[in-house]
């Protein structure tokens, strides 16, 4: 009786947040609660099943974003990326996707996004461009970009603390992959788009220059030194995250450590930023390890581990493929965040039941789950918020518009991964 509940309620859970009709954080909440209440799991196992040290290293880094933010940060870094460029709209293409990549590789791609996004809508009314091409280059490529480390996208930092993988674990693995992902996509979209959308007016760079004194970067910063000193911290915090395992630091302590920094050396009004931080996020997360953890104890994924290790029947390459894929397709439909924390105790319960190395079968979740969800508008958190920033800028976004392009780019991208994660481990 207890299988079917708790298989019933991550179904309800499931179906509330793919319809729409409460927010996540609401619908994951309502879970806890159903777990709770019908005696599936105590509140002291539903504590000792969350994952502390990954919403630890989420809300470390949301500080420090939420810093660098405040400062301007981001705009500034968007306008050099807009001068390097000299106003070409194939380079402007590239480079912010390059930067978003870059950016959601080291730092929350929502907030990334969220930036990048109103910059680039910006500049395409500026250069009288079509801004669907960037707005989807940008945010497909911070996805991607994202899968490169363990704090880039949050399925990775579930599939890492869960399983006790290090930062260095995600960049020696996934990292070659998602370099080879970003070139691509960004090669697709290229071609996709080359002879309808990166073709400006004739607008000389130096008119451009003259008449939007506002693209001036250093007119972005709002706060020079509060900038230095997040920029510092931030650069001491991935310092310390590389070397974490040499260190023998915990992934979360360092997090923290780095946000205490920035809020006792940012100034007076540092506190604000705890208050603007997407407590959302943390809650949803917290509140999933729980309804998880449901199915976990009642041995369901147990079963569902035994069934996929059976049908692959312990062909590595086989097994690869599947869960490549499955999380790929899966993905498309469902946030990647909850399908990653599902999935988890499936790949830990098929490795020890086939005897079959743990590490693959992680990398092969984070890629399918990172780059999967760049097919529909709904695959990852950073899709909604990017479409939802150009829908405050006026422009809509439908399904066919994006999914002509970012569905086929998705599956060449997975396909380059299933060669890459056959070739180096199977």
């Amino acid at each position: 009786m207890e299988n079917l509940l708790a298989i019933g309620i991550l179904a309800l859970v499931y179906a509330l947040i793919v319809s729409e009709r409460v927010h996540r954080t609401t619908a994951v909440l309502l879970g806890v609660v159903l777990t709770l209440g019908l005696g599936i799991l105590t509140i002291e196992e539903a504590v000792a099943f969350v994952d502390w040290e990954a919403l630890g290293l989420i809300f470390g880094m949301f500080i420090l974003v939420a810093a660098l933010t405040a400062s301007g940060f981001f705009r500034w870094i968007g306008l050099h990326a807009l001068r390097a460029a000299r106003f070409r709209p194939p380079r402007i293409f590239l480079l912010f996707a390059a930067l978003a990549a870059l950016l959601a590789a080291f730092m929350d791609s929502i907030t990334v996004l969220i930036f990048m996004a109103s910059l680039a809508l910006e500049v395409c009314a500026l250069l009288r461009l079509p801004p669907t091409p960037f707005l989807l280059g940008l945010i497909t490529s911070a996805n991607i970009g994202g899968s490169a480390t363990m704090v880039g996208d949050p399925p990775n930092v579930v599939i890492g603390t869960s399983l006790g993988f290090g930062f260095l674990d995600f960049v020696m693995n996934t990292g070659p992959i998602a370099i080879i992902a970003f070139i691509l996509n960004a090669g697709f979209f290229y071609l996709y788009y080359r002879k309808t959308a990166f073709r400006r007016g004739s607008i000389e760079e130096e008119v451009l220059l003259q008449e939007h004194g506002e693209l001036d970067p250093f007119s972005a910063v709002k706060d020079v030194r509060l900038m230095r000193i997040a920029l510092l911290v931030f650069a001491f915090t991935v310092t310390l995250l590389v070397a974490h395992q040499l260190l023998d630091l915990v992934v979360a302590f360092v997090a923290l450590l780095g946000a205490t920094l920035v809020l006792m050396l940012g100034g007076k009004d540092m506190p604000e930023l705890v208050e603007k931080i997407d407590w959302h996020t943390l809650l949803f997360l917290g509140g999933l390890f729980v309804v998880v953890a449901g199915l976990e104890r009642t041995r369901v994924l147990h079963d569902a581990a035994q069934a996929l290790g059976g049908f692959a029947g312990g062909n590595i390459a086989l097994l690869l493929t599947l869960i490549l894929w499955a999380s790929a397709l899966l993905s498309m439909l469902l946030d990647n965040i909850p399908f990653a924390a599902a999935m988890v105790p499936i790949i830990r319960e098929i490795s020890i039941g086939q005897g079959i190395a743990l590490p693959p079968l992680a990398w092969s979740l984070a890629l399918g789950a990172d780059i999967g969800g760049n097919a529909t508008p709904i695959g990852a958190s950073a899709n909604v918020v990017g479409l939802a920033v150009a829908e405050k800028g006026g422009v809509h976004v439908t399904w066919s518009e994006y999914m002509k392009v970012a569905f086929p780019a998705m599956l060449l991208c997975i396909a380059a991964a299933n060669l890459y994660l056959i070739l180096r481990y199977a």
